[in-house]
């Protein structure tokens, strides 16, 4: 416990200048990967069959084919997205990717620092709040100012499946990212450090979950 919750923040000197701050989970980019290659080939075989076959068969190969081909597509189009990183930088804006087709943009001024929690999860892997969840995952909370989480209360509010809002702390599911350590809560709040262009300071601590953040 204690040494989770040392310094959670790197020198911002040590830092690269560009890039995301927390990257996507890979395995789930090589499974979409392999997906649409599956899929792909799928349509391929059922075309290459129908050119051999006549009639109703032949009809029904060639809708294999093109419902797998659609799959394979659907699945390259979300690829990129599921690869994209679940933090990022533009300008004065911290970019939280909430799933596929969502972004959440935080002013960066509003962003007072990162640190690890973990979600209960029941049975089929959705959130729980009961007293004896059957799995627990690991989770990045972005924590914002008070005040700023107060004016945006009604914007701020949206659930996805890579990261929702929770009574004012928006917390990213680990299972969608790279795999959350100390490491990693140091990289992204010394990240969080050097955008605001301030030293970082040590002993931002959450209340309500295990670790810590540098503000």
């Amino acid at each position: 416990m204690e040494a989770a919750n040392e310094a959670l923040v790197k020198p911002a000197a040590s830092l690269p200048a560009s890039g995301g701050w927390l990257a996507a989970n890979r395995r789930l980019v090589g499974l979409l990967g392999g997906g649409a290659i599956v899929f792909l080939l799928a349509a391929v075989a059922a075309v290459a069959a129908a050119t051999q076959t006549a009639g109703g068969l032949r009809l029904l190969l060639a809708a294999l084919a093109a419902v797998s081909g659609l799959l394979a597509v659907a699945v390259a189009v979300i690829m990129p997205l599921a690869a994209s990183p679940r933090l990022r930088r533009r300008g004065d804006l911290l970019l939280v990717r909430i799933g596929p087709a969502r972004v959440e943009q935080l002013p960066l001024d509003a962003v007072e620092c990162f640190f690890l929690g973990s979600q209960p999860l029941d049975r089929s892997g959705s959130p729980t709040a009961g007293d004896e969840p059957a799995f627990r995952v690991g989770t990045l909370v972005v924590r914002v100012a008070e005040r700023a989480a107060k004016e945006h209360a009604g914007q701020w509010a949206a659930r996805g499946p890579w990261a929702a809002w929770e009574d004012g702390y928006l917390v990213i599911d680990g299972r969608w990212t790279e795999p959350l350590t100390v490491e990693t809560v140091r990289r992204v709040n010394g990240r969080l450090a050097q955008a605001k262009r301030a030293p970082v300071v040590e002993g931002c601590r959450s209340a309500v979950s295990e670790g810590g953040c540098g503000a």
